[in-house]
């Protein structure tokens, strides 16, 4: 299976026919008469009826109700349990973790108070990021002593892990659970608190960082490892007895790290499990993440460690105890942990309040501190230490390694292209088994199976010697309605047709026809020669254009990537269901030709596409610099990360690929190198 690259400027290179066939204008052959064409001019399949692709009349939102129960068996749930945790950590970023040693810590400017000190930290969680926060230890404290450690993420109060009211107070509860015996950690999320002499603003959103897998949730998620890290680097902390709590975005927080790390022994997050409201800011919610999953299956991750969910009837979280709890419950009762998770709900407004926090100190004694009365845990009257106290920057300036937000922003994409390198030039398993995983993924789509593709509103049209089809293909899991036509010699039987031609254009299927729906030259030269083509409307092409809901949509939904795939993974997953269902008719795999404005599409299609025989494209005007294309085009949260079309093509390296007018020299010698590196995986 030969693999070649080839470009438009040098035919007298292109020894391939087939390739020639596509891409040259034929000679004259086929002829249609006019009056041979009624009702082909009009290449549409639908007339009167709504295309009705779920992907367009039922997009995901953050208010999109769920369910969930969990799996009739143990081992089903453990299976989807790690399919979970790596589906969180790639679209994260952090698959595979990167290599970034110990923590840098500075931990300074202690302050005794009653029971408890205060001291300021600063910690370096990757190379210029700098995470600031505060340290609560009991006072005094005993010789010799491990405490169990509380990290206590913030959320989004108006003062962040500052914020002291009737509804929350972070500090309050830091210096409680020192009271209490516990060493308690409080840290800004990004953009709150001091960090804002770091990295502004918090709902920060760049198309091009998100390409490489830096997201404001993905920076969060990174920096609650390394702050688990850095307590267990204390000397009074037990390592093996970690804990998480907070509200709100920090309650997404406790539940997204104790999703991950199985270090967090006790999880208490307050007032955001819930079928109804997914978490309503950028920094909650990763690309793709809930896609095919939702916050009670993320927090039924913590299984069967000890989780105590907090609720309250004025917000989101009302229905908890009915719905929310039930269904996390259902996970832990696999394990016969049932008593392992709890819920505690009172009627009262959006809050981390006093009772919302005595309910959590007993959940945490109750497991950190067993032989210990429940009066301990109590919570005494308190004075929060003004900010001075608490602020890391009250009296210094900003530290002296701290990078800019776009100084960190830029480190972290070129931490992820040089991990990526140097596995690409590693060990080929290790290369597949980790970026191999970490693009399918990130693409989250596959082909079809057999029983799911189906088709409808087929019509058939008899011009001169040739068969048009056009109908509805579609996959009755996905929701996919694809409109398509297929175009064939008239009197062939399917099993002796020669292998079909997926032709996909920018446009859709009326990109390979004339105006007057006459066959367009390239469709032409293939019919003459007794092929099979077909063409088709990819998503947001064609007849999905005549549903205004396509162009409102994106408009109207917030954070909509975390909830519904990108166009280009759609449109990939209407190459793969095409490419199937010739496939499965015709007996033969599918040639796939992605012409100019769809190269694009097709050469990430061509990784997944295992049941075609060879892929060929049209790169003209893809631009790679500052990764200009994949921002414009072919917007996938995370490809750049995952290798984009590299790894496609290492993927699919049983498969011919040929490309062609690549007029991007980097891009070109990216290209080459991954055909090289493809024809390696192959030999072996």
């Amino acid at each position: 299976m030969e693999i070649s690259r080839r470009t438009l400027l040098k035919p007298r290179l292109l020894n391939l026919v087939f390739l020639a066939m596509i891409c040259l204008s034929p000679p004259g052959g086929f002829t249609v008469e006019p009056q041979d064409l009624s009702g082909v001019s009009d290449t549409n399949v639908l007339k009167d009826f709504d295309l009705g692709d779920l992907r367009v009349t039922n997009p995901g939102s953050l208010h999109t109700l769920q369910s969930y129960e969990a799996p009739v068996k143990l081992e089903e749930w453990k299976k989807r349990k790690a399919e979970m945790r790596r589906d969180i950590l790639v679209h994260a970023g952090m698959w595979p973790m990167p290599g970034l040693g110990p923590v840098t810590a500075e931990v300074f400017d202690r302050s005794v108070h009653d029971g408890y000190s205060i001291e300021k930290v600063i910690l370096e969680t990757f190379p210029g990021f700098v995470l600031t926060g505060n340290l609560f230890r009991p006072y005094p404290s005993v010789e010799n002593q491990k405490y169990p450690g509380i990290i206590c993420p913030h959320g989004h109060w108006d003062r962040g892990r500052f914020e002291n009211s009737g509804t929350a107070s972070v500090p309050g509860r830091a210096l409680s659970f020192a009271r209490q015996g516990y060493v308690c950690i409080t840290y800004d999320m990004i953009g709150y608190g001091d960090n804002v002499n770091v990295f502004y603003p918090h709902r920060f959103r760049s198309v091009r960082d998100m390409l490489w897998g830096v997201t404001p949730g993905g920076l969060q998620l990174l920096n609650s490892v390394r702050v688990i890290d850095f307590m267990q680097s204390l000397p009074d902390v037990d390592d093996a007895r970690i804990g998480c709590t907070g509200a709100s975005g920090g309650g997404t927080q406790t539940f997204m790290i104790s999703a991950i790390d199985d270090r967090v022994k006790v999880a208490a997050p307050v007032n955001m499990i819930s079928h109804s409201m997914q978490g309503g800011c950028v920094c909650e919610n990763l690309p793709h993440l809930r896609i095919d999953s939702n916050n009670m299956e993320i927090g039924a991750l913590m299984a069967p460690r000890p989780l105590m969910m907090v609720s309250a009837g004025g917000d989101w979280t009302r229905k908890t105890p009915e719905i929310e709890f039930p269904a996390v419950r259902s996970v832990y009762r696999l394990y016969d942990a049932g008593e392992m998770v709890v819920n505690y709900h009172q009627e009262a407004p959006h809050n981390y309040n006093k009772k919302s926090r005595q309910a959590v100190y007993d959940w945490f004694g109750r497991w950190f501190y067993p032989d210990r009365p429940t009066g301990d845990f109590m919570e005494l009257e308190f004075t929060v230490p003004n900010l001075d106290q608490l602020s890391v920057f009250a009296n210094r300036k900003i530290h002296n390694s701290a990078k800019s937000r776009q100084q960190i922003l830029s480190s972290v994409r070129k931490l992820h292209e040089e991990q990526y390198n140097q596995y690409l030039g590693g060990d080929p398993g290790s290369f597949l088994d980790t970026f191999g995983t970490t693009w399918r993924v990130t693409m989250g789509i596959s082909e079809p199976l057999k029983q799911d593709i189906k088709i409808d509103h087929l019509s058939k049209i008899q011009i001169g010697g040739v068969r048009l089809e056009k109908f509805l293909l579609m996959n009755s899991v996905t929701g996919q309605r694809v409109p398509v036509n297929l175009w064939m010699p008239g009197n062939t039987p399917d099993k002796n047709m020669p292998n079909p031609v997926l032709l996909v254009d920018v446009r859709g299927k009326r990109g390979i026809v004339r105006e007057n729906g006459m066959p367009g030259p390239k469709l032409r030269q293939l019919l003459d020669q007794g092929g099979v083509v077909m063409g088709m409307d990819c998503f947001g092409t064609g007849e999905f254009l005549m549903d205004d809901r396509f162009k409102e949509h994106k408009g109207i939904i917030r954070l909509y990537h975390s909830y519904n795939r990108s166009d280009t993974v759609n449109r990939i997953h209407d190459i793969l269901l095409a490419e199937t269902y010739l496939a499965l008719r015709f007996g033969k795999p599918a040639r796939i030709v992605g012409r100019k404005g769809a190269g694009g599409w097709v050469l990430l299609a061509h990784g997944l596409a295992d049941r075609s025989l060879e892929t060929t494209v049209d790169l003209a005007g893809l631009d790679g610099t500052q990764d200009r294309c994949f921002v414009e085009d072919l917007m996938i949260p995370g490809i750049r990360r995952a290798g984009d079309f590299v790894t496609s093509i290492i993927l699919g390296s049983q498969r011919k690929v040929m490309y062609h007018s690549c007029d991007d020299e980097q891009l070109d010698r990216r290209l080459e190198e991954a055909i090289k590196i493809s024809e390696a995986y192959r030999g072996n």
